[in-house]
Formats: C-alpha cells, sequence, structure tokens
C-alpha cells in the first residue's frame, strides 16, 4: 500500500459548529425546546466572542442533544433522558480521552493496515498495534528492537 502522510490529517471534532436551525434539523428538535433545554442548562452554545447574537453549538452539544432525543423517544422523561445522556458522555469523553493519548498513527505492517497504540509496556520496548481480519479486531504487541514496520509507510 502507498500512503502520503500529507492526505491524511487528524480530524478535530471541536471546530464542529452547527447553528441553532441545524442542530434542531440534525436532531429533529424544534429550536424552542433546544433554548428551553439552554435555558434549563441541559445543553450549552459556544460563548462568542464575536457581536453575533445567534446560537451556535458544537459537536459535543449535537450528540447530547441526539442521545436526549432517543432517550425521550424510548419514553424517558426529559429529566431522566438529561441524566443518561451525561453519563454516556462521560463515559465516551473516557474513552475519548484514552484513545487520544494512545493513537500514534495508522501505518502498515505485513500488508495490512494497522492502528499503533503506542508503547504495551512500562518498559516502552514492546508496541501495540491492532487491525482488523475477517471482521474481527486482532491485536499484535511487537517488540521494538525487532521492528518490522516500515516507517515511511505511517500515515498520520
Amino acid at each position: 500500500m502507498n500512503f502520503e502522510k500529507e492526505n491524511f490529517k487528524k480530524p478535530s471534532l471541536d471546530h464542529l459548529q452547527f447553528r441553532i436551525g441545524e442542530l434542531a434539523r440534525m436532531t429533529n428538535i424544534s429550536t424552542r425546546q433546544l433554548r428551553y433545554w439552554e435555558k434549563q442548562g441541559y445543553v450549552q452554545a459556544i460563548d462568542r466572542e464575536d457581536e453575533q447574537e445567534s446560537r451556535l453549538y458544537g459537536f459535543r452539544a449535537f450528540i447530547k442533544v441526539a442521545i436526549i432525543k432517543q432517550n425521550l423517544d424510548d419514553g424517558d422523561s426529559l429529566h431522566d433522558a438529561v441524566d443518561k445522556a451525561n453519563e454516556q458522555l462521560e463515559s465516551a469523553m473516557i474513552i475519548h480521552h484514552i484513545m487520544k493519548k494512545a493513537f500514534q498513527g495508522i501505518e502498515e505492517y505485513e500488508g495490512r493496515v494497522v492502528v499503533n497504540l503506542g508503547y504495551f509496556d512500562d518498559a516502552e520496548t514492546q508496541l501495540l498495534y491492532v487491525y482488523l481480519e475477517s471482521g474481527k479486531v486482532k491485536y499484535r504487541v511487537v517488540d521494538k528492537r525487532e521492528f518490522p514496520i516500515t516507517r515511511k509507510s505511517q500515515l498520520l
């Protein structure tokens, strides 16, 4: 496989922003309901430094609104839906933080694309790679001294 590092950039969800009407259409929640949820402190608009008064919401708010909506559709009260959304987001943020720290890039190893999850041991002698094989997640611990990975094929 021939991968060019410049073609792959780490995506940042922090830059995604949505106007209130866009968020309403994406989640099938009315703008009136979104304003109410914001007033109750369930969701937060992005603080704006410019003179614009229109509300902007980030990706986290989009996810939270979508989770609340799903919980409401499942029959939960608004209070319970918000509590469940907060719990799910907290878990997701922990996973996100761990993966952001662990993720070292995407590389080519033995003819397949693998995800480099960094060092597997405290002595930093073994690297952990994960890949898909026949739809199943597989792991491979590689001794850094043997290091069969061609670094020039690193994607990110």
